[in-house]
């Protein structure tokens, strides 16, 4: 009977034991792995992610034929296939307003969005600016000071557009998120940059035309100005005198009448001015309004205008024969 009593109270023990267990460990689901092995997946709610939440409406405004041409204009613009090219330091140059410029950015790698040296923010726009940060960022001195606007997505496959204006023009540029591919430098060319350095060269040219080349098409650097001139200073008085080792040139005041013009004497060398044996009138050609053009290299001559006591006269050495 004892015996009886000790088993009994055994297995109460053991099953009170069992049931404490129960109610004190947690049961092991194993309900995954169950399902893997035989190949199907549990339809637990917890397991299937929420579905998307549209935040944009579908309604659609109706567009008039006025608006419908100027949404296909904005179209072919973004689609036209002007090509980048490549930069210094690997950055992308787009021609400034030829295309749409597309920037690709990838989380935790900045792309750097390079302007015009001496170009100043004045305000960004992002279409998406919770997903998207941007942050100017300036390198270098002076007029040569450069701001580099930099992008940076919080995620891959985003897209949006920024818009970014400064003292010179607004950038509109699409953003593009992938999980590795990104453009550390991007950057543009100016169409008035070139438009300015081809006018800066003719400018440039024609001011060493000016300063090299006379009005009759003579370089300078061909001509002998080694000419001096003294005398009297009547209106017509030359304002130079030079040769390019064939012809005589002499020039004259622009305001200079034809009427006034002076007449050409060749001198000779022995110091006599106007001793008549040394004396020699000498032919030459008007070339425009105000230039003698002499068929021959002179040494010493005069220009002489008027007789008596109303003559007036110039005489014309040269000094250095090169």
């Amino acid at each position: 009977m004892k015996l009886n009593q000790i088993a009994l109270s055994i297995a109460l023990a053991a099953v009170a034991g069992s049931a404490i267990a129960q109610q004190t460990v947690p049961a092991i689901d194993n309900t995954h792995e169950l399902a893997a092995s035989v190949g199907q997946v549990p339809q637990a709610p917890y397991l299937m992610p929420p579905p998307p939440v549209n935040l944009l409406s579908s309604t659609q405004v109706e567009l008039n034929k006025k608006e419908q041409r100027a949404v296909a204009l904005a179209n072919e613009w973004k689609a036209k296939n002007e090509m980048p090219t490549r930069g210094d330091e690997g950055a992308v140059i787009f021609v400034y307003g030829a295309t749409l410029p597309s920037v690709i950015c990838a989380p935790l790698y900045p792309c750097n969005l390079l302007l015009q040296p001496g170009e100043v923010v004045q305000k960004i726009d992002a279409g998406d600016p919770v997903r998207w940060k941007t942050s100017p960022s300036i390198y270098g001195q002076g007029d040569q000071a450069t701001t580099a606007v930099v992008i940076k997505p919080t995620d891959s496959g985003l897209e949006t557009a920024l818009t970014i204006a400064t003292d010179r023009r607004l950038y509109t540029i699409k953003l593009a998120s992938r999980l590795t591919d990104w453009m550390p430098k991007v950057a543009f060319s100016y169409p008035e940059d070139v438009n300015k350095a081809w006018a800066n060269y003719y400018a440039n040219q024609a001011r060493i035309k000016e300063a090299t080349v006379l009005s009759n098409g003579l370089n300078i650097d061909g001509l002998d100005f080694g000419y001096k001139l003294s005398g009297d200073k009547p209106n017509w008085r030359p304002v130079r005198v030079y040769t390019d080792g064939q012809k005589t040139y002499i020039e004259f005041p622009a305001a200079m009448k034809w009427d006034e013009s002076p007449a050409l004497v060749e001198l000779g060398n022995d110091g006599g001015w106007f001793s008549d044996p040394s004396k020699k009138q000498v032919n030459y050609a008007p070339r425009g309004s105000n230039r003698f053009e002499v068929d021959k290299v002179l040494t010493r001559a005069a220009l002489i205008s008027g007789v008596g006591k109303s003559e007036e006269k110039v005489e014309i050495t040269r000094e250095v024969a090169r």
